[in-house]
């Protein structure tokens, strides 16, 4: 059958939340304002890489620390609060049970990214991923997508499933997948995904029916 690729950040996994928790932490350990909490937690959720991030706010907050350290910590707990619900679980059953390939494909570290496939247990719902920094190239580039279908051994035919319109929406089309986006609220005016959904579990659903319904835009 053919591929179902899917983002993990923000699609699969509630990374919004566990940033939250995380930065809730941090200021909790530094003796910070919790008014940083806010700040830090969307921070972390923008999509960029994280060492830029780590990097402006031990500069901005002036602490006796390293970037470096920072981020060693968030990798290291971050795996622990990221949570699936049950809904995209039971969705990604059914698309094994139809015979879909179903692979991951995230921008990200590699510790951190596979220490939330396997927290989570996605580790035994999907048939294989690929993380950016073991490749070499981030989405929305297209040796990233490639290098999923070199890991599947599938071709490069199916479904891109992600909340990103510029990584996952204009990445996976330029690699002739098919889109879903889950909407985040962002403008989508320039691209054009092929379904807009809020879960995966509401895309896994429309595809498995085979009606695609058209794009929200």
């Amino acid at each position: 059958m053919p591929l179902i690729a899917l983002d993990l950040d923000g699609t699969l996994v509630d990374q919004a939340s566990a940033a939250r928790a995380w930065a809730s932490g941090f200021v909790d350990e530094w003796g910070l304002s919790s008014a940083e909490v806010d700040v830090v937690a969307v921070a972390l959720t923008a999509r960029r890489p994280k060492g830029e991030v780590f990097s402006t706010l031990v500069d901005r907050l002036g602490l006796s620390t390293t970037a470096d350290r920072v981020w060693g910590d968030y990798r290291s707990k971050m795996p622990s609060l990221v949570t699936v619900t049950d809904d995209d679980r039971s969705a990604l059953a059914d698309l094994r049970a139809a015979g879909w390939t179903i692979g991951i494909v995230t921008n990200g570290m590699v510790d951190n990214q596979e220490g939330k496939i396997r927290r989570t247990g996605l580790d035994a719902l999907v048939d294989g991923w690929v993380v950016s920094d073991a490749v070499g190239a981030r989405k929305p580039l297209p040796a990233i997508f490639e290098a999923l279908a070199t890991r599947l051994g599938c071709a490069l035919e199916g479904w891109m499933i992600g909340d990103s319109l510029e990584l996952d929406v204009a990445g996976g089309a330029a690699v002739g997948l098919s889109t879903v986006w889950l909407d985040d609220g962002s403008d989508p005016t320039g691209y054009h995904p092929d379904l807009v959904v809020d879960s995966v579990a509401a895309a896994v659903r429309t595809i498995l029916d085979g009606q695609p319904s058209a794009p929200r835009l």
